[in-house]
């Protein structure tokens, strides 16, 4: 008689157990993933479609300049749909809740953020945020808070701007640089946190501007990613913001020049010097053309200055004599400075005040 193979009720349930184990180990690491991915496209699409707006609205010479962010409400009202608008007085209807939860852990609340300067955008020949803001919720339920820089200039209508990609999907273009806005994707649910809930867009950060603080009494804001220039807007703007040469047509240096108000607002090298010494432990070994540190570095020092997590890096106001921007890397054990071809997507903070 033929011996028939079969498992034990033991074997199915041993590997029932693993399987349950595995499961629980993975599952929560998937999730997060997902979440993540998730969260990523919605700020994505908000920023598509709100840039869509101004593209129709550049088309039609209508990007500026106006003489107050209310003004600029009430022609982007013709282009996106709009359900509710708030003054600076009122941005709580405009909001799902009291309070956003800023990168150091501190609670910062809603009502304050009343012109862009709570956005840590600097005022300059070139940039004035100081307009009251104004709250709107979009069709579609996306709480937003603008601040119009109201020394914006009028775009050509008839060019063309580049697209930003994230994934190989449009982000933004140059048609949305007049604004500095943070939303909300999340409504009421937590955490209510900025970067994860709580998105930024074109705006430096939330709260004070002066997130960083050195022992030369030299303050800076927290870390933010540059809107990219095109050349032809480097060239138009690069005496005025003290650039020396432009050559890139996503240039993320440039753009976070303009952004700052000029190189002059940028932190030189000695400054992210001794942004490094701030955040890791020990004494730094010099060698070649980097600045080797091979430091300690504590979980959450950066966060706690608002920077992000090493690894990282940050622009300096520096051009090296071939005009290639200078900037110095974090990492967990070691930071050095790099030459970079302006093409890349580094963080950048600006001097506050």
């Amino acid at each position: 008689m033929k011996k028939k193979n079969a498992f034990t009720l033991a074997e199915v349930l041993i590997t029932l157990g693993v399987i349950g184990i595995v499961a629980a180990i993975t599952l929560p690491v998937l999730n997060q993933a997902i979440n993540k991915k998730v969260r990523a496209e919605q700020i994505r699409t908000v920023k598509y479609k709100f840039t869509k707006a101004t593209e129709k609205m550049a088309y039609l010479g209508l990007i500026g300049p106006y003489d107050s962010t209310a003004a600029f409400v009430a022609e982007l009202q013709k282009h996106l749909k709009i359900a509710k608008v708030c003054t600076s007085s009122n941005l709580r209807s405009c909001w799902p809740y009291d309070k956003i939860t800023l990168l150091d852990g501190k609670e910062y609340e809603v009502e304050k953020l009343q012109t862009g300067k709570q956005f840590q955008m600097k005022n300059s020949d070139s940039a004035d945020y100081s307009s009251p803001n104004v709250g709107i919720i979009t069709a579609d339920g996306t709480p937003m808070i603008l601040s119009y820089n109201t020394k914006c200039e009028a775009l050509d209508p008839m060019k063309t701007y580049g697209w930003t990609t994230e994934d190989n999907k449009p982000v933004s273009n140059a048609t949305s640089n007049c604004i500095a806005a943070v939303f909300e994707i999340n409504g009421s649910k937590k955490p209510n946190k900025q970067n994860e809930d709580v998105a930024l867009f074109n705006a430096n950060g939330l709260g004070s501007n002066c997130a960083i603080e050195l022992d030369n009494g030299k303050c800076f804001t927290a870390a933010f990613t540059p809107t990219p220039m095109t050349k032809a807007e480097c060239e138009a703007q690069k005496s005025e913001l003290g650039i020396k040469e432009c050559y890139y047509e996503q240039d993320y240096w440039a753009g976070a020049v303009k952004q700052c108000g000029g190189v002059g607002n940028m932190p030189k090298m000695a400054d992210l010097a001794k942004i490094a010494s701030a955040i890791y432990k020990g004494n730094p070994t010099v060698g070649g053309n980097q600045n080797n540190y091979n430091l300690t570095y504590e979980s959450g020092t950066a966060t706690s200055l608002g920077l992000p997590e090493p690894s990282f890096w940050l622009w300096s106001g520096e051009e090296s004599s071939n005009y290639i921007a200078i900037n110095r890397g974090f990492n967990p054990t070691f930071t050095y400075y790099n030459y970079d071809y302006r093409d890349s997507a580094r963080q950048a903070i600006c001097l506050g005040d």
